[in-house]
């Protein structure tokens, strides 16, 4: 009997993709502060989203094997592409730009330490006491100088506890997590944004900048000490977050849960919108920008949400496969004749 799927996955996953234009859309709308009803929404964002992103990955990553076997073509690879699409980004919306290697374009560092994961997992789950490691790791990376955003060295080391958490979760630890009752999940809601609001309006000295944990601490004027305490936090947010998604996501296929398996287009799609809005505003130049409050943040979620709705589109998600598997399809193809006829030339001798 084949074993039935949990949309509630996808339904996470497909929430925190919608999730991240919101996030991304608030900071370039034109009128950030951190101190502000966007600086909650960005901070609330980025204490769970990728945390979220990373526990999945790596709860759907039990296969050591096929994971190592399938990280560079889902991974790398799609990485790889994106530094001369972005770089041609930039150069159309700019007038020029410049072509690096050392540094991820955009949000591309996901990729780099998915593949990084994925690609060594079979090694750090045989690590004695990987967990207490890499927990260690993560609460002192912000203290580290080399930490930085130089092949995400600094977000690898930050998001991999997650990753590990959701590889060691079992369908039996999820089952035991879903135990709150539906007035618990309410209050934990309510005091998980309590605490945005919080970090939003009365911790000035941690900026919005810190909760992407690219850079070390010092980069921003954290102490150290208060580096340490906050990653300590936001582990403990993150975790809080999965857990209460865990119980109140259903279990049933809808459009979330269809968003949720093609998010890769979404992803990469909408971090054009994200440069169109850093170079004008909310609204790319077509209208003068909105005076009130309320419909300025309206507009950000609705441009978040069309977006959503256009890039996970199936003519859309097609031409994403197309580009990205087939080019992978052609190269692996061509290196596979490259390699037989040296094997040839090698023998020939």
């Amino acid at each position: 009997m084949a074993k039935q799927r949990d949309y509630s996955f996808d339904i996470f996953r497909g929430l925190c993709m919608w999730a991240i234009p919101i996030s991304h859309f608030t900071r370039m709308g034109g009128q950030f502060s951190q101190d502000s009803w966007g600086g909650v929404v960005y901070i609330t964002i980025n204490v769970f989203v990728m945390q979220g992103f990373m526990f999945l990955s790596g709860y759907f990553s039990k296969n050591v094997d096929k994971s190592r076997q399938s990280a560079f073509k889902t991974a790398l690879w799609p990485y790889l592409l994106s530094i001369p699409f972005f770089y041609a980004v930039r150069y159309v919306i700019y007038g020029h730009a410049t072509f690096y290697l050392d540094t991820p374009p955009f949000a591309m560092w996901f990729l780099l330490a998915l593949f990084v994961y994925k690609f060594f997992l079979r090694e750090l789950a045989r690590l004695p006491h990987v967990l207490l490691l890499c927990t260690g790791a993560y609460l002192i990376a912000g203290c580290l100088p080399f930490l930085t955003e130089f092949l995400a060295l600094g977000r690898i080391v930050s998001y991999l506890p997650f990753f590990m958490i959701g590889y060691f979760c079992t369908p039996e630890h999820i089952r035991k997590l879903k135990c709150l009752k539906s007035y618990q999940s309410l209050l934990l809601f309510c005091l998980l944004i309590s605490v945005s609001f919080v970090l939003a309006y009365l911790v000035p000295q941690v900026s919005q900048e810190w909760y992407l944990l690219r850079n070390p601490g010092s980069y921003l004027d954290v102490p150290w000490y208060l580096d340490i305490a906050f990653r300590g936090l936001l582990l403990v947010l993150g975790a809080a977050w999965i857990i209460l998604m865990l119980n109140i996501l259903p279990n049933k296929d809808n459009y979330l849960a269809y968003v949720g398996r093609n998010t890769m287009p979404v992803y990469i799609f909408h971090l054009i919108i994200r440069q169109i809005l850093k170079k004008t505003d909310i609204t790319m130049g077509l209208f003068p920008m909105p005076a009130e409050p309320l419909l300025y943040y309206l507009l950000i979620y609705a441009l978040a949400s069309l977006c959503v709705l256009v890039f996970s589109a199936r003519p859309v998600v097609r031409i994403y496969d197309l580009a990205v598997d087939g080019s992978y399809n052609i190269c692996r193809r061509g290196f596979d004749k490259l390699c037989l006829k040296l094997n040839l030339s090698h023998k020939d001798r």
